[in-house]
């Protein structure tokens, strides 16, 4: 019983799942050159905030921590 009970909440899942994956898809189709650019914009920005946080935390640190981190633009 407790099996189908699992079938059942995958099922539901899945379909959840499949629904928002087409919402996003629908939504990425309609978003323009400028708010991509825009988005990415936003994402280096943040990206460059948390790099500087993980160096300040590296910094002052004891032991010393090492961070590997590689920037990849589209």
């Amino acid at each position: 019983m407790a099996a189908n009970r699992d079938v059942s909440r995958l099922s539901l899942l899945a379909e959840q799942y499949q629904r928002d994956m087409e919402l996003i898809a629908v939504a990425l189709q309609e978003e323009s050159q400028e708010e991509r650019e825009e988005r990415l914009i936003m994402v280096e920005r943040s990206w460059s905030l948390a790099c500087a946080c993980f160096q300040e935390q590296i910094e002052s640190s004891d032991p010393p921590l090492y961070v590997s981190v590689a920037y990849a633009r589209p």
